[in-house]
């Protein structure tokens, strides 16, 4: 049996918003190399989550969303850059440890709900989806199941990408000396840092 389209283009666009390029991707693939891989990919499937609750959003409320985003997305990227320089700042204080893999339900659900909260609050990425939607065509769909097969092809293609990025990363823990990994650490720690006071420039040469 043949996929639906919609899903098929849910999977695209969940694929493409879950490329790690972004700062909290970057971050995402810190949290994975130092802490384990099941920490990092649940934390990356807080990303999913939302990514998926926007693209319903802007499948529902396509008409309305630009407002929203031009009132509340100056604040929200601040507020963003803000945490990504705390968070920098911290783990370039500390000595980097690479743990002891762990999977502990708590710290899961914690770096779920850390990663949920940074997704949500950058609301410019319900411009990106729609742009995804457009691009796609997923607009001229007539399916009465678009609204629910879409998401669903969301959450299934980023999960599957964080699930292989995730993976590649835990076997790059497992073959490179710790002395390598903290290097790297240091250096997504460093990018982290920049990429926070470029959000937070960015927004200030914008008033």
């Amino acid at each position: 049996m043949l996929l639906d389209a919609s899903i098929i283009k849910g999977i695209i666009a969940g694929f493409i918003l879950s490329l790690p390029f972004g700062p909290v991707g970057i971050y995402c693939m810190e949290v994975t190399i130092v802490e384990g891989r099941w920490k990092g990919y649940v934390s990356a499937l807080g990303m999913v989550s939302i990514d998926v609750l926007y693209g319903i959003i802007a499948l529902v409320f396509v008409n309305r969303v630009e407002d929203i985003i031009i009132r509340y997305e100056r604040y929200l990227t601040v507020l963003i850059g803000i945490f990504l320089i705390l968070i920098a700042i911290r783990k370039l204080t500390q000595p980097v440890t690479i743990k002891r893999v762990k999977h502990e339900f708590k710290t899961l659900l914690q770096g779920y709900f850390t990663f949920m909260f940074f997704a949500l609050a950058n609301i410019s990425s319900i411009a990106v989806i729609i742009l995804i939607f457009t691009t796609l065509r997923v607009f001229e769909s007539e399916s009465s199941t678009m609204l629910y097969q879409v998401p669903m092809g969301i959450f299934a293609g980023g999960a599957s990408l964080w699930f292989f990025t995730t993976t590649v990363l835990c076997k790059l823990r497992k073959t490179v000396e710790e002395k390598s990994l903290i290097r790297v650490s240091r250096v997504a720690s460093c990018l982290i840092l920049l990429l926070g006071v470029y959000l937070i420039f960015k927004m200030a040469v914008n008033i």
